[in-house]
């Protein structure tokens, strides 16, 4: 039996498909359907993103996941497969908030976490009578998970893995050490996609014995927040520290109000921290019931990971219903004043299966209910824009503002403001990073001004 999984890029504004060279870092899913996989199945693994696809190879079955950004991309691989006569599956955060969408393109598709149904799939594939779907009925336990099967990746094609387009670590390993999150915003599918029993984690043992395994010095850290359980987070960091390695990850500003946990977070060899700060207006945050992060706190929250030497990559979201458009200048000024490493800004996007896109849907404010199928090589988007109306700004006003301060951010002025001083050879290469990324803004913003 021969199985290709298939990781499917997206399409750029100009209708083509991005494409990379390198410089990027695989998703942990079919590394761990391979490990989870029989021995006997020759399996293999395709990043579009990186090399073209052989739609003439013959394959007993294709295998794609997909986000709602790339899912467009993903329905149209698996129907070319499927008018090749080969069993097409499809799972994935997107597949599982839109399932009798995702189950026209494919011949069984999975819902929730794959660990127990996918063993059962292959089973039941094998004897000629596989479901049509398998929904994961509870949240599976993180206990020995498999190691996942890392050596099917081309490893030439992965000698450096961009983190967000920010940092290179070369040899990096994604791996997770918790699933879940405590909160529940309502612009996330992330309690839809991995169930509201809140947090679930790996036992620390087995992260350790999986990093060991690996021979890994660089790691990426997918939880969505490795700062959840602070317990179990300064016992995970305890057990790194002799390991010796560099890492990075997602987590909450608001973790820095426990001093000890930072401190123990750099020492076990963190150096970065994506952190989703989402707004500066306490209204909005309130409304996101995000009850821990409070605007007041930021400064100091953000003193504590400098003084740790954490850089930190902030996540900032637009489109509320109260927001003015002062407010991209307003928080262009306060990233600033605190001194934030680097910033990205993103528009609030209403993703299928939230309780921000069932609300604007109830409202009638969607310009269309289904935008993640608007994306093909027929239409030049913008890169950013509103999906919804009812808001204080039009969408000109919301681009306009929102290019202009994003750039401003990443000014020369405002980089050595916030970053030459004291000067450092770390400091010289973060804002030799932060160049780059200004270039790229005005590439964007280019091409959405004319």
């Amino acid at each position: 039996m021969k199985i290709k999984f298939i990781e499917s890029t997206r399409y750029l504004m100009d209708g083509s498909l991005l494409k990379s060279k390198g410089f990027f870092y695989p998703a942990i899913t079919f590394p761990y359907l391979a490990a989870l996989s029989p021995p006997d199945i020759d399996i293999s693994m395709k990043h579009e993103i990186l090399e073209e696809i052989d739609f003439d190879e013959k394959i007993d079955l294709v295998g794609l996941t997909s986000v709602t950004n790339n899912v467009f991309r993903a329905y149209e691989i698996a129907d070319e497969y499927r008018k090749r006569n080969v069993y097409v599956v499809l799972g994935g955060i997107h597949v599982s908030m839109m399932p009798d969408e995702a189950a026209k393109h494919a011949d069984t598709i999975f819902i929730g976490e794959a660990e127990e149904t996918w063993p059962q799939f292959l089973k039941d594939f094998h004897n000629g009578n596989a479901k049509k779907a398998y929904k994961a009925e509870k949240p599976p336990s993180l206990a020995d998970l498999p190691v996942p099967s890392w050596s099917l990746i081309d490893k030439s094609r992965y000698l450096c893995f961009d983190v967000f387009h920010r940092y290179k670590l070369k040899g990096a390993y994604p791996i997770q050490s918790s699933r879940g999150c405590n909160f529940s915003c309502d612009y996330c599918s992330t309690s839809r996609m991995f169930g509201r029993a809140g947090l679930r984690t790996r036992p620390i043992t087995d992260v350790v014995n999986e990093i060991q395994s690996l021979n890994a010095k660089r790691l990426f850290f997918m939880d969505d927040n490795i700062f959840a359980d602070p317990a179990h987070a300064k016992d995970l960091f305890r057990a790194l520290i002799p390991l010796n390695i560099k890492w990075g990850g997602q987590g909450v500003i608001c973790a820095a109000d426990d001093e000890e946990l930072i401190k123990l977070a750099r020492k076990s060899g963190c150096y970065f921290i994506v952190a989703g700060l989402e707004s500066i207006t306490p209204k909005v945050l309130e409304s996101l019931g995000k009850k821990n992060d409070k605007v007041g706190n930021y400064i100091k929250n953000i003193e504590v990971f400098k003084k740790a030497k954490i850089d930190l990559d902030v996540s900032m979201m637009f489109g509320f219903d109260d927001d003015e458009p002062s407010v991209f200048k307003n928080t262009c000024d306060f990233l600033v004043k605190c001194g934030v490493p680097y910033v990205s800004w993103l528009p609030l996007t209403p993703f299928p299966g939230t309780v921000f896109y069932k609300r604007l849907k109830n409202q009638g404010r969607l310009k269309d209910e289904k935008w993640w199928l608007k994306i093909n090589p027929d239409m030049k988007e913008k890169i950013y824009g509103l999906l919804y109306t009812g808001t204080k700004m039009d969408e000109k006003n919301f681009c306009d503002n929102f290019y202009y301060h994003y750039r401003r951010f990443y000014s020369f002025k405002n980089i050595l403001k916030r970053l030459a001083f004291p000067p450092s050879i770390r400091a010289f290469v973060t804002i030799l990073i932060n160049l780059s990324i200004r270039n790229k803004i005005s590439t964007y913003a280019t091409v959405v001004e004319h």
